[in-house]
């Protein structure tokens, strides 16, 4: 069964969700968005949708449950609109899922936004870099030092301390343990695996549903990937792997499907490639503190252009 829905008329059901909720609809409003939905069906199910959202509107991500409930000003408007489309066009099933990664990030210890970077330091005097929409949780007590990566990334540049007052400093991800033995590594949370560079050190995994006969050694100057079950991979750290501590993103004959994968987790909504050009390689340093630019210097360096909808929120790369 298609449920793909035009664009414009999610954009359209947006709008009308919006301003009911600003205040009673008058007759010849009522009027205007009946003749609207009779007008094609995917206005039908745009709206239908737009209802159905607004029945969950508890599991919304804050900034737009108060865009769309306290009345906004016009930039504010936009904006809402903008994200309400894209939630429209995901479907039921991704609006509930809204409700548990906003809880994840939230009740994490330590968290970063999407496009924030942060630095803080431990208890122990450690050091952290926490990238792009990033969470983690802290347990630190004498017995052990315990840090639990929800998602996202991050560097870890540990300290040395007194046995006496911290144990074993430990990394636990949703695929296993990571005792570092060195000074200075990064761990990035991926979908099924996580990403490891032993910068400084080497660096002890563990699987988590894997036998103590399968653990291994991640020795300095390596990354590896890893899953629940097994290492995956190990290779030298290259200049990408840790570009992202300089706030760059880094490419080397990259597919353009899997940069803009990249791009989509420092840059707010949705980013979507033509198939025709979603092989082409990329490669170059972009700055990830501002994906527009990113955008650009694409669209003046290779033979693609960025089409935007709803308000910048929807950009599809496709050739010229």
């Amino acid at each position: 069964m298609n449920t793909t829905v035009a664009k414009h008329s999610l954009e359209k059901a947006a709008e009308w969700l919006m301003k009911s909720e600003e205040a009673p609809l008058s007759s010849e409003e009522q009027a205007q968005l009946e003749q609207w939905q009779a007008a094609s069906p995917d206005n039908t199910r745009a709206w239908l949708r737009a209802q159905r959202l607004m029945g969950q509107v508890e599991t919304l991500p804050k900034d737009i449950a108060a865009a769309v409930l306290n009345r906004p000003d016009n930039e504010a408007r936009r904006v809402a609109i903008g994200k309400l489309a894209l939630l429209l066009a995901a479907g039921p099933v991704i609006w509930g899922s809204y409700k548990t990664v906003e809880t994840q990030q939230w009740t994490a210890d330590y968290r970063t936004a999407k496009g924030e970077v942060q630095d803080i330091t431990l208890p122990d005097g450690s050091l952290v870099k926490l990238n792009t929409a990033t969470a983690f949780d802290m347990n630190f007590d004498r017995h052990s030092r315990l840090i639990t990566l929800r998602e996202g990334e991050i560097r870890l540049q540990a300290a040395s301390v007194n046995a006496n007052e911290f144990g074993p400093l430990r990394i636990q991800t949703h695929e296993g343990t990571l005792s570092p033995h060195g000074s200075l590594l990064t761990i990035r949370q991926c979908e099924g695996t996580t990403q490891l560079a032993a910068v400084k050190g080497d660096v002890h995994v563990a699987p988590r549903l894997a036998t103590a006969t399968d653990d291994k050694v991640i020795q300095s100057g390596y990354q590896a990937q890893l899953s629940s079950y097994a290492l995956l991979s190990s290779q030298l750290i290259t200049p990408e792997t840790n570009a992202w501590i300089d706030r760059m993103l880094a490419a080397n004959k990259m597919p353009l499907k899997e940069f803009a994968q990249e791009v989509s987790r420092y840059r707010h909504g949705f980013l979507r490639v033509s198939p025709d050009v979603e092989n082409l390689m990329v490669s170059g340093s972009f700055p990830t503190s501002n994906t527009d630019t990113i955008l650009t210097m694409l669209t003046h360096t290779y033979p693609i252009k960025a089409t935007q909808h709803l308000g910048g929120y929807w950009v599809t790369l496709e050739a010229v």
